[in-house]
C-alpha cells in the first residue's frame, strides 16, 4: 500500500480541527487547567497543516515562513497549557524566543530546504523537550496516567524530528519536497497524526484525573471545619500501619474531645458552636507538623494521626495541644478545655484495635476529671523518658514493676539496662557494627526471656498462655525482620530501637506481662 501525502495532510487537518472544536466546546466555562491554551494550539496546528497542504499553491511566505513559525507558536502554546495546568507562569522569553529564532532563520533560508529542516527540527525538538521536561518535573508533579499518554506522543515526535535532521544531512534527496512520498515524509506525517491524538487525549485525561482527585478530596473533607473526615483518616491510617509493618516507622494516634461542648451549643447556639470548632482546628493546626493529619471523627471528637512519631513525640505534643486549647480565648470570649488520649500503633494492631486503645485512653482522661492527657502506657508508670534530641525512649526501672518472681524480675531489669545501653550507643553515633552487635545481644536476651516465661506458663497452667506465646512469636519474628532490614540500611536505628524498647519492653512487658503477675503471686503462696 502506498501512502498518499495529501490524504495524510487532510487527515491531520481534520483531526486537529475536530480536536480543537471538541476541546474548545468543553472549555466554554472558566478554564483554570490550560484547556483553552491547548485548544488554541490545536486550532493553530489546523491552520499550519492547511498551509503546508497548499504548498506550491500559495506564496512561500505563507506555506513556509508563516506556517513553520505558526507551528513553533503552537508548541509554545502546548508548553503554556502544561504550565497553567501546573499552576505556574511561563516566561514570555521562553514562549516567544523559539518562534522568533525560527522566523528569522527561515527568512534567510527560504531557498535551502535542507537547512530549513535542520534548523526547524532543532527548534521544534527544543520546544517539545521543554514540554516533556515540564510535564515530568519533580517540582511540579503531575499525577495520573494522562501524562504518560502525552509523554509518549511527545517522544514519538522527537524521534521523528531527529530522523528528519539526520536524513537532511546524509540523504537530502529524500526531503526535496514536503509533498514527495518518501519513507521519511510518510513517517513524519504519520507521527504528527499519532502525536495529535496521544497528546490531546493525554492532556484531557490529565484534566479529568485532576477533577476526579478534587472530587475525591472534597468527599474526604469535613464541610464545616475544612479538615479531613473519617474516610481520609482511615485511609491514611491504613497506609501508616503498612509503613510500620514494612519499614518499622512508628506512628501514633491522638483522640481529642472538647469538654462540655454541648453546653456551648445549648447556651449560645449552634452557630457559636460551629465557630468554636473551626477555631479549635486552627489552634491544633498551629501545634502539629505539616505531615500530621487532623480530622474530625464526629461531633466534637477529633483525631490526629502522627506519622514517624512514637511515644516520645506523641506525649509532649498531646500536652502542648491541651495547653494551647486551654489558654486560647475563643470567639465571644469563650474558654474551653479538651481531653486527649493517645496510643502508639503496635505491630500487632489493626486499625480498629489501635483506635480502640486511643478511645480507651480518652475515656480515662474524661473519667479522671477532663482537661488532661492519658495513654495506655503512661510515662509515669512505664518509666519512659524522652531523649528530645533524638526522639528516642529511655527506660527507667521502678519497684512497682516487680512481679514477685526473682527470675522474671531479674530478666526484666536486665532488658531495661541493655536497652538503655543500646540507646546511648545510638545517641553517640557509634559504628553500625557495634550497634548491630548490641541489637543481636538484646534480641537474644528477649528470646531467652520469652522461653523462660513460657516455661512458667506451662508449669502454672496459665489459661492465656497460648495467646501470650503467640505474642512472643510475633514480636520475635518482627524483631528479626527489622534487624535484617537494618543490616541492609532499609530501616534506621530509631525505628528499630523504638520497636525493641517501646513495643517489646514497655508495651509487652509492662502491660501484657502484668496480666499474669497475680498468677505468680498465687504460685508463691501455694
Amino acid at each position: 500500500m502506498i501512502a498518499h501525502i495529501p490524504t495524510m495532510f487532510l487527515m491531520i487537518i481534520a483531526t486537529s480541527g475536530t480536536l480543537a472544536l471538541s476541546v474548545g466546546w468543553v472549555t466554554r466555562a472558566e478554564d483554570k487547567d490550560g484547556l483553552r491554551l491547548w485548544t488554541a494550539a490545536l486550532a493553530l496546528q489546523t491552520l499550519v497543516f492547511g498551509l503546508f497542504f497548499l504548498r506550491n499553491q500559495v506564496p512561500d511566505f505563507f506555506s513556509i515562513l508563516l506556517a513553520n513559525t505558526g507551528l513553533s507558536v503552537s508548541y509554545s502554546l502546548f508548553l503554556a497549557a502544561i504550565c497553567q495546568f501546573q499552576q505556574r507562569r511561563l516566561s514570555r522569553l521562553l514562549f516567544w524566543c523559539p518562534p522568533l529564532v525560527l522566523a528569522v532563520a527561515f527568512s534567510f533560508l527560504m531557498a535551502n530546504i535542507g537547512a530549513r529542516i535542520i534548523v526547524g527540527g532543532l527548534v521544534f525538538i527544543t520546544q517539545i523537550l521543554l514540554v516533556f521536561c515540564s510535564l515530568l518535573s519533580r517540582r511540579y508533579r503531575v499525577n495520573g496516567r494522562g501524562k504518560y499518554l502525552l509523554a509518549s506522543g511527545l517522544g514519538i515526535m522527537i524521534s521523528v524530528l531527529a530522523m528528519r535532521i539526520l536524513s537532511a544531512i546524509f540523504v537530502p534527496d529524500q526531503l526535496t519536497s514536503i509533498l514527495r512520498e518518501t519513507p521519511i515524509q510518510v513517517l513524519t506525517f504519520l507521527a504528527a497524526f499519532i502525536t495529535l491524538i496521544l497528546t490531546s487525549n493525554g492532556f484531557v485525561l490529565m484534566i479529568k484525573e485532576r477533577a476526579d482527585e478534587r472530587i475525591r478530596l472534597m468527599a474526604m473533607k469535613d464541610r464545616l471545619t475544612g479538615i479531613w473526615n473519617r474516610i481520609r483518616l482511615e485511609e491514611a491510617a491504613q497506609v501508616e500501619i503498612a509503613r510500620l509493618d514494612r519499614y518499622g516507622h512508628p506512628v501514633s494516634l491522638i483522640m481529642v474531645d472538647l469538654d462540655h461542648f454541648k453546653e456551648i451549643n445549648d447556651q449560645f447556639g449552634h452557630t457559636t458552636g460551629d465557630v468554636v470548632l473551626k477555631e479549635f482546628c486552627a489552634v491544633v493546626q498551629g501545634c502539629i507538623r505539616t505531615t500530621d493529619l487532623l480530622g474530625r471523627w464526629g461531633g466534637e471528637e477529633f483525631l490526629i494521626l502522627l506519622p514517624n512519631s512514637g511515644f516520645a513525640s506523641a506525649a509532649p505534643l498531646a500536652e502542648r495541644i491541651r495547653v494551647a486549647v486551654e489558654q486560647h480565648e475563643f470567639a465571644g470570649r469563650h474558654r474551653i478545655t479538651a481531653s486527649l488520649g493517645f496510643a502508639v500503633c503496635q505491630s500487632t494492631d489493626t486499625w480498629d484495635s489501635w483506635l480502640d486503645r486511643a478511645d480507651k485512653s480518652l475515656y480515662r482522661a474524661k473519667n479522671a476529671g477532663r482537661n488532661r492527657v492519658e495513654n495506655e502506657c503512661l510515662q509515669q508508670e512505664s518509666g519512659l523518658t524522652a531523649e528530645s534530641d533524638k526522639h528516642l525512649l529511655q527506660l527507667m526501672w521502678r519497684k512497682a514493676y516487680e512481679s514477685g518472681n526473682a527470675q522474671i524480675d531479674t530478666q526484666h531489669r536486665a532488658l531495661f539496662e541493655h536497652a538503655n545501653t543500646l540507646l546511648n550507643v545510638i545517641v553517640e553515633n557509634r559504628p553500625k557494627t557495634e550497634i548491630a552487635r548490641l541489637i543481636a545481644a538484646l534480641m537474644a536476651e528477649i528470646d531467652q526471656h520469652f522461653r523462660d516465661e513460657e516455661a512458667i506458663f506451662q508449669h502454672a497452667a496459665y489459661p492465656d498462655g497460648e495467646y501470650h506465646r503467640g505474642l512472643h512469636a510475633h514480636l520475635l519474628l518482627r524483631a528479626s525482620q527489622l534487624a535484617g532490614r537494618f543490616e541492609k540500611d532499609q530501616v534506621g536505628t530509631g525505628e528499630l530501637f523504638h520497636f525493641l524498647a517501646y513495643e517489646v519492653v514497655a508495651q509487652h512487658m509492662l502491660i501484657e506481662d502484668r496480666k499474669f503477675f497475680p498468677m505468680l503471686t498465687d504460685l508463691v503462696h501455694s
